[in-house]
């Protein structure tokens, strides 16, 4: 399968990459600064540029089957809606290219008003007042692939990312967060996301997914 990682820089990014090829994809990655990619650089077909850039996009998307998205605006003070417009960019490309198969890395919080799974002091001070615009631009990038008509999943983390190894063993359900979902490792989620290249059960589906 052609696949597409769109931040293949990241730290999710980067498992995202490595496992695809793994699993025997031919991988294309967009990224910024290619440099970053490392030892991956050799092993797959670099589109250097930036994901705000639809030019570059459509390059990249022409000729895949599948796009995995984990993009992260933690450094992109002058684009704070990244995930929101870079996504746009992908799925138009998609529409243009006839490409189906969309999975996006998302985060539980997205949910309007009050969310029973968050504690509250993270749904009630710390989301509006210290990640606001995050959650606004992962909000509008998700309503953008709901709406997009395409084979799409959203993988929600539920709690903090962890670098640590995987376990293997995960939570998944449709919604916005998990009852005492507080943390998964990357490379979970990365096998999680590499898995719904090939399955069907979560198409048109918001996964939460945690310990």
């Amino acid at each position: 399968m052609n696949v597409l990682v769109v931040g293949a820089t990241g730290r999710s990014g980067r498992l995202l990459t490595r496992g695809a090829l793994e699993r025997g994809h031919a991988v294309t990655a967009l990224v910024r600064a290619p440099e970053k990619l490392g030892d991956l650089a050799g092993r797959v077909r670099v589109v250097p540029g930036d994901v705000l850039d639809g030019g570059i996009v459509s390059d990249a998307v022409d000729g895949q089957d599948a796009v995995l998205v984990a993009l992260s605006a933690a450094h992109r003070k002058s684009a704070p809606a990244v995930n929101a417009l870079g996504t746009l960019n992908v799925i138009r490309s998609m529409q243009r290219y006839r490409v189906r198969r969309l999975i996006v890395l998302s985060a539980s919080g997205t949910q309007p008003g009050r969310d029973q799974n968050l504690p509250w002091i993270f749904d009630r001070v710390i989301k509006p007042i210290l990640l606001g615009p995050a959650y606004a631009d992962l909000r509008r990038m998700e309503t953008s692939v709901r709406q997009s008509e395409l084979d799409w999943t959203i993988v929600r983390v539920s709690g903090a990312l962890t670098d640590g190894p995987a376990r293997g063993v995960y939570r998944a359900e449709p919604g916005y967060s998990l009852p005492g979902g507080r943390r998964i490792a990357r490379a979970d989620v990365a096998e999680y996301m590499l898995d719904q290249l090939t399955l069907t059960d979560e198409i048109g589906h918001a996964v939460a997914v945690a310990y």
